[in-house]
C-alpha cells in the first residue's frame, strides 16, 4: 500500500493500524475454522464422586483410542513430563545436572497471558543433558502459539506444557470447571492447540463428555492422566480420539500394543497440524491399532509394576537353594555328592533366563513365581546332569534359551517384556528387544552351548566357522531395528564371538588375523546400520546415529552413554559387585589351567570361556550400562566353571 498520498494526519492513523493487522494477523490472529485443531488435556485421577480409575473412565467411552503412556525415562517427577511433552524428546533424568527437574508453577499476567515460573531453571538444566532437548518446542513451533484453560485455585503443573521457548503462555483462561469445555472451545478459536487441565471425578468426565461432542471431524484430541505426585517410574492411562480407529494406542517409539511414550505426544499433534517437525525430534505419530483390550492393559500395567521388586527375591532364593542342596548332598554323599550338587546348581542357574519367560506368560504372584522358578530350574538342573554326559550339560539350557529368546524377539518380544530379566517399559528407556542384562547373558549362552557341542574335537577351520556363523546370525537378532534393537549388543556380541573364532582357528593367529578379529565388532556396527536402511527398521540406532543432525549430536550420544555407564558404576553395591567379577575374572585367568584342568585342554571350551569374558567385558566398556554387562557376563562363567569343577571323575578318591 502506497501512503504517500494521504495526508500526514491520515497516516499517523492508517500506519499504525496498518501494523497491528499484520501482527494480528501473524499472532493472535483467530484460527482458520477449517484447519485441523489438537486438545491436549489432562485428567486428574481419584474423587469421592468417582473413584474409578482413569483407564477404566477412558474405556467407558468408545470413541476413544486408549492405552498407557511412559511418563520419563529413567527417574520420575511430574515436571520433568511434562518437561519431556514440551520438548518432544528426553534422555535419563541421570544425565542432567541437576538430576531432579525444578519446581514449576504457572504465573498469570494481566493481560491474559501466562508465564511459567522456574523455566529459566529449566532450560539452563536441558543444556547439560547431552541430548537436543528443547522444553518449550512443542508449542513455540505452532503458529499463535497455544493457550491453556484450567480450573482457578488448583496446581497447574500440566500449563508448562503450553508454553514457548521463553516459558511464555499465549493465552491463559482460568476459571469455574462448569465452563471449562466452553472456554477451550473459545481458546480454540485463537489458538490451534489448547492445554487443559480437567477437574476431578464425575466434573471431570463431564468436561470430557463435552470436550469429545465439540470435537471437529478433523481434530484431534488426546487426554493423559494428570502426572501424579509419586517417585517410582509410570505408566499413565491415556486415550486418543480423532485417530483412524478407536483400538489401542501405539507408536514406532514402544512396538507395544497399548503403550506410548510421552514424546509421541507432540509429534502426534504436529503432524495432525501440518507443522513440520523440528529438528532433534525424538517421538513417533502415534496410532491406534488392533483391539480396544482394557482388561489386556490393567494386566501389562499390573505386571510390569512387580517386576523389578522380585528379581533380588528370586536371585536370593536360587542361591539359598543351591546351599542347601550342596550341604544336603554333602552330607548323603560327601564329595560326590558335592560335585553333583555343583553340576546341577551351574545347570540350573543357566535354565533360568528360559523359566522367566514362562513366568513371564504365566504372571503368577510373587511366591509362585519364585517357587516356579526355583523349583523348575532345579528340577531341570538334575533331569540335564542325569541324562547330559558331562561336560555337554550347558548345550541344552544355553541352547533352550538362546532359541527361545530369538523366538520371542520374532514375535516383538511380548514375553521378554513381561520377565524379571527383560525390558520395563515403566523406565522408558526401552519397550521392546534385549536389554543390557540379557546382552551380556545370552552372549555367553551362545558361546557356552557351541564349546560344549563341540568338545572333544581339535582346533580347525570347521569349528571356527561354527562359532562365526552362529554369532553372525546371533548378532542379526540382537541388534536389527525391528528385532533386539540393542547397538551394544551387537558390540558385545561381535567381540566374544571374534574371540573364540581365532582360539578355534588351527596354528598361531597371525597379525592380520589379530587385527580383522579386533575389527569385527565395528564391521558389526556397519552392518547394523546398513540391515537398518534396508529393512527401515527405525530403532534407537536409526534416530540417535545414522540420522544424527551434526557430528556434535554424535559426541553427545557418546558423552551420554559413559556418563551413564559412570553412575551405574558409582551408584548402591555395584561398585563392590564390579570389584568382584574383575577379581573373580583375574584369579580365573591366572590359574586357569588348574581350574580348568578337567576340560584336558578343549579347544572348544576354552574359545567359549575366553570369548564370554571377552564379550563381558567389552560389553562393559560400550555400553551405558557399563558394569552391569560386566557382572552379568562373569556371574555366568562362574556358573560354567562350578559345572566344570563338579566333573564326576574329581570325586573319586586319590
Amino acid at each position: 500500500m502506497n501512503l504517500l498520498p494521504l495526508g500526514r494526519a491520515a497516516r499517523l492513523v492508517v500506519a499504525p493500524a496498518l501494523a497491528l493487522t499484520i501482527a494480528g494477523l501473524a499472532v493472535g490472529a483467530p484460527a482458520d475454522a477449517r484447519a485441523p485443531r489438537a486438545v491436549l488435556a489432562f485428567l486428574p485421577a481419584g474423587g469421592e464422586d468417582n473413584p474409578a480409575p482413569v483407564l477404566d473412565r477412558f474405556a467407558e467411552r468408545e470413541q476413544l483410542a486408549i492405552g498407557m503412556i511412559s511418563a520419563t525415562q529413567g527417574r520420575y517427577s511430574p515436571q520433568q513430563m511434562v518437561l519431556d511433552i514440551s520438548a518432544g524428546s528426553r534422555t535419563s533424568a541421570a544425565v542432567y545436572d541437576p538430576p531432579r527437574a525444578p519446581p514449576l508453577e504457572l504465573v498469570t499476567g494481566g493481560d491474559g497471558s501466562g508465564f511459567i515460573f522456574g523455566w529459566s531453571q529449566a532450560l539452563e538444566r536441558a543444556g547439560t543433558a547431552l541430548a537436543q532437548i528443547k522444553p518449550g518446542l512443542l508449542a513455540g513451533s505452532i503458529p499463535g502459539r497455544a493457550g491453556y484453560a484450567g480450573i482457578r485455585r488448583r496446581n497447574h503443573a500440566e500449563a508448562a506444557v503450553a508454553a514457548d521457548r521463553d516459558g511464555n503462555i499465549a493465552t491463559v483462561s482460568l476459571g469455574p470447571a462448569s465452563d471449562l469445555a466452553g472456554r477451550v472451545r473459545a481458546l480454540l478459536r485463537n489458538h490451534r492447540l489448547v492445554v487443559a487441565g480437567l477437574p476431578m471425578a464425575a466434573r471431570g468426565d463431564a468436561v470430557l463428555d463435552r470436550l469429545l461432542r465439540d470435537r471437529g471431524a478433523r481434530d484431534l484430541l488426546i487426554v493423559v492422566q494428570t502426572p501424579p505426585m509419586a517417585s517410582a517410574p509410570q505408566l499413565l492411562p491415556a486415550a486418543a480420539a480423532g485417530l483412524r480407529s478407536s483400538g489401542a494406542l501405539t507408536s514406532a517409539t514402544t512396538r507395544l500394543e497399548g503403550v506410548v511414550a510421552g514424546i509421541d505426544v507432540p509429534v502426534t499433534i504436529w503432524q495432525r497440524l501440518g507443522v513440520e517437525l523440528p529438528a532433534g525430534v525424538k517421538g513417533q505419530q502415534i496410532r491406534a491399532e488392533g483391539a480396544r483390550d482394557e482388561a489386556a492393559l490393567q494386566t501389562l500395567e499390573a505386571r510390569l509394576r512387580v517386576v523389578s521388586g522380585r528379581r533380588t527375591p528370586t536371585l536370593g532364593a536360587l542361591a539359598l537353594t543351591w546351599l542347601a542342596l550342596t550341604l544336603t548332598l554333602g552330607l548323603i554323599a560327601d564329595r560326590r555328592g558335592i560335585r553333583a550338587a555343583m553340576r546341577i546348581g551351574a545347570l540350573a542357574i543357566l535354565w533360568v533366563p528360559s523359566a522367566l519367560l514362562l513366568t513371564g506368560a504365566l504372571a503368577p504372584s510373587r511366591l509362585a513365581e519364585i517357587a516356579i522358578i526355583v523349583a523348575g530350574c532345579f528340577g531341570l538342573g538334575a533331569l540335564t546332569d542325569r541324562f547330559v554326559r558331562w561336560p555337554r550339560g550347558p548345550i541344552v539350557p544355553a541352547a533352550v534359551a538362546v532359541v527361545a529368546y530369538c523366538a520371542d524377539l520374532v514375535f516383538g518380544s511380548p514375553l521378554i517384556v513381561r520377565s524379571l530379566l527383560g525390558v520395563n517399559p515403566r523406565s522408558g528407556s526401552r519397550f521392546y528387544g534385549l536389554g543390557n542384562e540379557l546382552e551380556s547373558t545370552l552372549t555367553v549362552l551362545l558361546l557356552l552351548a557351541l564349546g560344549a557341542l563341540l568338545w572333544g574335537r581339535g582346533r580347525s577351520r570347521r569349528g571356527a566357522a561354527a562359532f562365526a556363523a552362529a554369532g553372525l546370525v546371533f548378532c542379526v537378532f540382537v541388534g536389527a531395528g525391528q528385532l533386539g534393537a540393542d547397538v551394544g549388543g551387537v558390540v558385545t556380541v561381535g567381540a566374544g564371538v571374534a574371540a573364540a573364532t581365532v582360539l578355534m582357528l588351527p596354528g598361531k593367529p597371525s597379525r592380520r588375523t589379530l587385527i580383522v578379529a579386533a575389527l569385527v565388532p565395528v564391521v558389526a556396527l556397519f552392518g547394523l546400520a546398513a540391515l537398518d536402511l534396508v529393512t527401515g527398521g527405525n530403532g534407537h540406532f536409526t534416530r540417535t546415529v545414522l540420522q544424527a543432525d551434526s557430528a556434535a549430536s554424535l559426541r553427545d550420544v557418546v558423552e551420554r552413554r559413559y556418563t551413564l555407564a559412570f553412575g551405574v558404576l558409582t551408584a548402591g553395591a555395584m561398585p563392590l559387585l564390579t570389584l568382584i567379577a574383575l577379581l573373580a575374572a583375574a584369579y580365573g585367568l591366572r590359574y586357569r589351567e588348574r581350574i580348568y584342568a578337567p576340560l584336558r585342554g578343549s579347544p572348544s571350551w576354552n574359545a567359549a570361556l575366553a570369548g564370554g569374558l571377552t564379550a563381558s567385558v567389552i560389553g562393559a566398556l560400550f555400553n551405558d550400562s557399563g558394569p552391569i554387562l560386566l557382572a552379568f557376563g562373569v556371574f555366568v562363567l562362574a556358573c560354567a566353571t562350578s559345572y566344570v569343577r563338579g566333573d564326576p571323575a574329581l570325586a573319586r578318591d586319590p
